[in-house]
């Protein structure tokens, strides 16, 4: 997979797909090296995957069949069908048996590839540029860019939104390299709002004390001064109080500020990267400030699962470098299963923390001596667990639809979140939870019928915990 791929494209109807033309997308989340010429195709159904070159999606892999499955759509959506290949089709763990839905980033195996179809493509057609500005991905990561580069080149202040994890913070350090005018980027001075304990705190800390306000304090410059011909990047802002983000929010509007305690005027020369995890339309934030600032959203991972592999090769070969290990021995150990597993889950509690702590723990075991292959076994099998995806066997002729990690009334071990069936089903049930309109016993039926075995107990559990009516 490469990131120098400019445009979606189809092999069968040859051209150019502007984003004006953008549809149903397949993105190619991993996939050995040379088995494809395009990380991204745009689906024109009905449309055929496998290793023939009469085929729309062409994989140059012994593993897929020359005709190995195809897509179609009706009138309820888009559906798969597996073309009776050797090694079998998996949607989102589970084997394709017959013609089933294809719901909107459904994760798709294939011999040694990863595949994750959308029904709309159009996120994904903008490219990254050659500079990435250290963001891993290469489907979703030119969008975050671009927005970037756009408030980069505003006279506003920043506002960075999205969940927590979701990479705000190397957001703001990207936007600091995009302000600088020089090769080195702005010194940026970075602060954790939901730190400050009290109002008082907040407005000392922001805006600085003057000589002899408070007894047995001494004067002292706060962040405003202290970032200077830089970046102010204050995360999870929404913490202030509203009277402390509406002094902020005069200090933006008039370029200046003064010291608890005096009068004198300073001007700011500061760029304000604000940050926070709360939801739109106010993201937990005073309506005015919020009206001063350019928003930036940083969507979560299970919104942009095919970056996944490569966020984690990513962090995987920095994190090796760091220990002065080499990389063959573990890369060998990876396949598509490891992947498959990755993007099932989708880091929904933790986002790049998730891989992030994922990497960590299997470059600890490395570091202790462990050989690469036992080290990537154990790591994914504690992580994971006996999941729809965790043996390469799977793929099997005689593999049968995948079974729930642990009993189909109890979720995985663990707190029943991360790991749990449901929550990897979770994009399936929605969706059928949806078209049933709220009656979990047919619910249950739909899923079992897509080779997804649920408790209706459990059903109404989570999607009482996922806020669905």
């Amino acid at each position: 997979m490469t990131g120098d791929d400019t445009t979606l494209r189809s092999t069968r109807h040859s051209g150019v797909f502007g984003a004006q033309a953008a549809g149903p997308g397949i993105l190619v989340a991993h996939a050995p090296a040379g088995a494809v010429t395009t990380d991204r195709c745009l689906v024109r159904v009905p449309f055929t995957v496998g290793r023939s070159s009469v085929c729309d999606f062409p994989f140059d892999d012994e593993k897929v069949s020359k005709r190995h499955f195809t897509l179609a759509s009706t009138v309820a959506g888009f559906t798969i069908e597996d073309l009776n290949s050797t090694n079998g089709t998996f949607l989102n763990g589970a084997r394709v048996i017959a013609a089933r839905s294809c719901p909107d980033g459904a994760v798709i195996r294939l011999g040694k590839a990863v595949l994750v179809f959308h029904r709309d493509a159009a996120p994904m057609v903008t490219p990254p540029p050659l500079d990435r500005f250290g963001m891993a991905g290469s489907f979703h990561s030119g969008t975050i860019i671009q927005g970037l580069l756009e408030a980069a080149r505003s006279s506003r202040h920043v506002l960075l939104t999205g969940p927590s994890g979701a990479g705000k913070e190397l957001a703001a350090s990207a936007l600091c390299r995009m302000l600088s005018t020089t090769e080195s980027p702005l010194p940026m001075l970075d602060y954790n709002a939901a730190r400050f304990t009290s109002e008082d705190e907040a407005t000392a800390t922001l805006f600085g004390v003057a000589p002899r306000v408070f007894s047995n304090v001494d004067a002292r410059p706060g962040l405003i001064e202290q970032a200077r011909g830089g970046v102010l990047f204050l995360d999870e802002v929404h913490n202030l109080p509203v009277r402390v983000q509406r002094s902020l929010l005069r200090t933006i509007e008039g370029d200046c500020y003064s010291r608890i305690g005096e009068s004198k005027r300073r001007s700011t020369e500061v760029t304000f990267v604000l940050a926070s995890n709360e939801p739109p339309p106010g993201y937990g934030l005073a309506h005015d400030l919020l009206a001063r600032l350019r928003v930036v959203t940083i969507p979560p991972l299970r919104e942009r699962i095919a970056d996944i592999p490569d966020i984690f090769m990513v962090a995987l070969s920095r994190e090796l470098e760091r220990n002065g290990l080499g990389e063959e021995a573990v890369f060998r150990q990876l396949g598509a299963d490891h992947f498959e597993a990755m993007c099932l889950d989708g880091f929904a509690a933790t986002n790049v923390r998730g891989i992030l702590d994922l990497v960590d723990r299997l470059v600890a075991k490395m570091v202790t001596g462990i050989p690469p292959k036992e080290a990537v076994a154990v790591v994914f099998q504690q992580r994971f667990g006996n999941g729809p995806v965790a043996t390469r066997h799977a793929t099997n002729k005689t593999s049968q639809p995948a079974t729930p990690m642990g009993d189909v009334d109890t979720p995985a071990a663990g707190n029943g979140d991360v790991g749990s069936h449901y929550e990897v089903y979770r994009k399936q049930i929605e969706i059928a939870f949806e078209q049933c309109r709220g009656n979990l016993t047919a619910t249950e039926r739909m899923l079992r019928s897509s080779g997804i075995r649920c408790s209706r107990r459990w059903l109404g559990i989570y999607t009482k915990k996922w806020g669905l009516r």
